[in-house]
């Protein structure tokens, strides 16, 4: 058997905008969809300089996607309740 060096992760995921909400093909917002950790596409530019190099984004955009998801239902709950 062979082996190769190679990066132990993968740096390629969804793309997401600020609020770590995935992106469709036109580069907009999928309401309700969300993404962080090794689901999203890497803070790291590609690079996968060390192990646990994911910790950091993932647990900062579960926030970021926690708070705006919040935001949204609380919105939508006072839309509702305005109607």
């Amino acid at each position: 058997m062979k082996l190769y060096a190679g990066d132990i992760g993968a740096a390629t995921g969804f793309v997401t905008d600020v609020n770590a909400q995935v992106l469709d093909a036109d580069n907009r917002p999928i309401r309700g969809l969300y993404a962080c950790g090794n689901d999203m596409n890497s803070v790291m530019g590609g690079v996968y300089p060390a192990p646990g190099i994911t910790i950091g984004p993932g647990i900062t955009f579960a926030f970021v996607a926690a708070r705006h998801a919040a935001g949204a239902a609380i919105q939508a709950r006072r839309q509702s309740a305005a109607a």
